[in-house]
């Protein structure tokens, strides 16, 4: 630790300054007494001819700064003259070390999204995603027919609710030309697991949600501020896309990036072939059987 101690001297502070000026100065004010000059005399005297205090303690100041910066120079003078000496081995050191700092960084910013930083709903520690196995296959199925999806949740004694999601790209034709949204079908409970409610507007009603139910979506805040320039009076006007026709009923809050963060449209679910599943489990509980 001495290069370290060397690199970065310890400060004096004021009452090591103070204490070491008046060392001094006594010093000086008994010789002046040993030459035969009276107490009085000596003190003032000794401390005329030391100088002003304040004086001094900025000359120490200086010192210190002046070895960090020459111990700094020193430092960046050695390194360059390394790198001149060896380019090849100094530049492989370099990219090394860039690609470990890079690697580092993803990995963490990897860690905190998945794990340290929590899901952006209410009481995310109770969502569970939801896979169903077959004995005979190994590995699980990650989609859900919605028929099924239906069955477990009337089936559920246990878990708060269940729903399912399914997206797709379709073509929106509202406006002078067409455009590729992404459309996320929702199930039933979609809100209520996710906990979220549309601002402004709504969520879908029963008869919106039942099979050959009235149309109707709901968009992002990025598709709303998008393309109709954040109109509060969005509800109601009407979307078109694969050439039928669905009035909007609800813009979903701007922190509400799920399914996927570019997902536009979201409508209820009408003939999509699997979903992906999800639950909320209710307090207190974390296992249970549907």
């Amino acid at each position: 630790m001495s290069w370290w101690k060397s690199l970065f001297p310890k400060r004096a502070s004021d009452e090591q300054m103070n204490s070491e000026l008046r060392f001094h100065i006594d010093e000086l004010t008994e010789e002046y007494i040993a030459a035969g000059m009276s107490p009085e005399e000596t003190h003032r005297r000794a401390t005329l001819d030391f100088g002003v205090h304040e004086n001094f303690k900025e000359q120490v100041r200086d010192v210190y700064r002046i070895r960090l910066l020459d111990a700094t120079l020193a430092n960046l003078k050695s390194a360059f003259r390394f790198i001149r000496k060896s380019p090849t081995f100094s530049l492989t050191v370099i990219l090394t070390l860039a690609l470990a700092i890079g690697a580092n960084s993803a990995v963490f910013s990897a860690i905190d999204a998945i794990l340290l930083k929590p899901l952006p709903f209410p009481q995310a520690d109770q969502l569970v995603r939801v896979e169903q196995y077959d004995p005979k296959n190994p590995r699980p199925f990650n989609l859900v027919a919605p028929a099924r999806l239906e069955d477990w949740n009337r089936l559920n004694s246990t878990f708060q609710a269940l729903t399912g999601y399914y997206t797709e790209d379709v073509s929106e034709s509202t406006g002078p030309l067409p455009e590729k949204v992404t459309r996320a079908w929702v199930s039933p409970r979609f809100f209520q697991v996710w906990g979220v409610v549309p601002a402004p507007g709504r969520e879908f009603t029963p008869e919106e949600m039942a099979l050959n139910g009235p149309n109707a979506v709901l968009i992002s805040d990025r598709f709303w501020r998008r393309r109709f320039n954040a109109d509060p009076h969005v509800i109601g006007k009407n979307l078109r896309l694969d050439g039928h026709v669905y009035p909007i009923v609800g813009v979903m809050l701007p922190s509400f990036l799920f399914p996927l963060s570019s997902f536009q449209i979201v409508r209820r679910i009408c003939g999509a072939p699997s979903l992906w599943a999800f639950l909320t489990a209710s307090p207190g509980k974390t296992t249970g059987l549907l």
